[in-house]
């Protein structure tokens, strides 16, 4: 069972009196408050009264463990009191010390606060928005237009060949990891047009025998990956150059660092391994 559930799914069990809430409590960036357990839980209701800090937005993000739960922004604090400290999600999620429920819970959070903040003003026509009465959107109080998270997917595949794999450097990755290749779905596009386009174009090659794998959500800022295997069918690797650094095929049992099981990503990577063991 989940231990976190979206504000769609979630209602505060009438019954229960007074439900003590959870708070994810989130500073610049990606960076969360955590206190020294692992792994990381968003704060109770005392270790956030106790900080005794106003919010600059504050928003239900739905239930977790049966308590309402919200996402709040503060200004960093250089110095948090024992026993908080400031920890990076993705610095969590490398170090596998966050679960999954608690990676989506804190992604929801990102997501959400980087909507309140982006959407004060109308885009049509330059009013000031407000809340919709129900649904978690923004409605322009004068053409009336309504305006909610905005979520992009994206296609991320793991091409194989026999034993081994195609895994790429990109030039953005905040780490040395070689990855899977991954893009955004442009718009006119099906999943399976994408991934042949983002794979010819990163990487050089084409592929067949496409096959589902899962899906993520992805709070960088508001990705949904739609993760999918394929076999190499030919041509070279020949990198791009702009979005991939290198890129190179990996015997299963010789692998470069790659990224935590966390991610879709590595969860892609660690099936491929598991199959050839």
């Amino acid at each position: 069972m989940h231990r976190f559930i979206s504000g769609k799914q979630f209602a505060v069990d009438q019954t229960t009196s007074n439900p003590t809430p959870y708070y994810v409590v989130l500073g610049e960036g990606d960076t969360l408050l955590a206190t020294g357990d692992f792994p990381w839980r968003p704060l109770s209701e005392p270790q956030w009264r106790s900080l005794d800090i106003p919010a600059s937005a504050q928003h239900l993000l739905g239930g977790y463990e049966g308590h309402p739960c919200f996402a709040v922004k503060i200004d960093t604090l250089s110095m948090p009191p024992e026993p908080f400290h400031w920890v990076g999600l993705r610095q969590l999620l490398s170090a596998q010390r966050i679960l999954d429920d608690e990676f989506g819970m804190v992604g929801a959070a990102l997501q959400v606060l980087d909507w309140e903040q982006t959407h004060q003003f109308c885009s049509r026509c330059g009013s000031p928005v407000g809340e919709h009465s129900s649904d978690r959107a923004k409605v322009c109080g004068s053409c009336k237009i309504h305006f909610y998270p905005r979520i992009s997917p994206c296609v991320i595949t793991l091409v194989s060949r026999d034993d081994h794999c195609l895994l790429a450097r990109h030039n953005r990755s905040p780490s040395n990891f070689y990855s899977t290749l991954a893009g955004f779905i442009e718009a006119g596009e099906s999943v399976e047009q994408a991934l042949h386009r983002e794979v010819a174009e990163e990487v050089g090659v084409s592929v067949k025998n496409i096959q589902y794998f899962a899906s993520q959500p992805w709070p960088y800022p508001g990705q949904l990956m739609l993760g999918y295997t394929a076999e190499y069918d030919s041509g070279e690797i020949k990198v791009d150059g702009v979005e991939i650094a290198d890129a190179r095929w990996f015997k299963f049992n010789e692998l470069p660092p790659v990224p935590p099981t966390g991610s879709i990503a590595g969860r892609l990577i660690q099936r491929f391994v598991e199959q050839h063991q």
